[in-house]
């Protein structure tokens, strides 16, 4: 089930704001709220991506500085919204994703199951090669097996330039991170550790394809 409310969030921010350079200093009114889309907004930053580097020039600084402010602002309106579309076990508190990473969750009968995955350039801050998910469920006493205290956090992901604490799958490839991850590929990760899981021994016959779901850090 494809989450790509990152990839979202720069469309809407970012179309909005070219596509009424006009009216600057200008909000949305519901009206236009109801009668846009997401594709049409896709289209529209489409369209003007190409000429971004200009813009930003021949605007200047503080036209750069307010879209800068306006696409960070909407990221913390956006991001507990978007953890939300991710379906968990009631009784599991949520999964808090490492900053710099991620975590592919899946949730098989009575237990979720969530692997921690860190971006390029990072390495988690405990050995991890043997450990590749974190479980949550009945035989857990609902609660998370972490390695770390407060019990929500379920990796660290540190600077380092070589990635030797997780399993060869524990890291994003070079060329995507978790965010790049979440808008194009989701699935692709999903059903790598569906496959890992069923490799060592557990069950996937009951399988909630609804529960699964590659959550960023931040």
């Amino acid at each position: 089930m494809p989450c790509p409310f990152w990839r979202m969030l720069f469309f809407v921010s970012l179309a909005g704001f070219l596509s009424d350079l006009s009216e600057t200093g200008a909000f949305a009114s519901q009206g236009d709220c109801d009668s846009n889309t997401i594709d049409n907004m896709t289209l529209s930053l489409q369209k003007y991506s190409t000429c971004l580097p200009e813009l930003a020039k021949k605007d200047g600084r503080d036209s750069l500085n307010r879209l800068i402010w306006i696409l960070k602002d909407s990221l913390n309106l956006l991001q507990p919204v978007q953890d939300k579309f991710c379906k968990h076990l009631p009784q599991c508190p949520q999964p808090i994703a490492p900053k710099n990473g991620g975590i592919v969750c899946i949730t098989i009968g009575s237990t979720e199951y969530c692997k921690p995955m860190c971006n390029k350039g990072y390495d988690f801050s405990f050995l991890r090669r043997s450990r590749l998910f974190e479980t949550c469920g009945s035989t857990t006493g609902f609660t998370w097996t972490t390695q770390l205290t407060g019990g929500q956090t379920l990796a660290v992901c540190e600077p380092s330039e070589r990635a030797l604490s997780g399993a060869e799958s524990a890291y994003f490839p070079d060329n995507s991170s978790c965010l790049h991850t979440l808008a194009y590929s989701e699935t692709e990760q999903l059903d790598t550790f569906l496959g890992e899981l069923a490799k060592q021994g557990i069950d996937t016959f009951n399988h909630d394809k609804e529960a699964d779901c590659l959550i960023c850090g931040y």
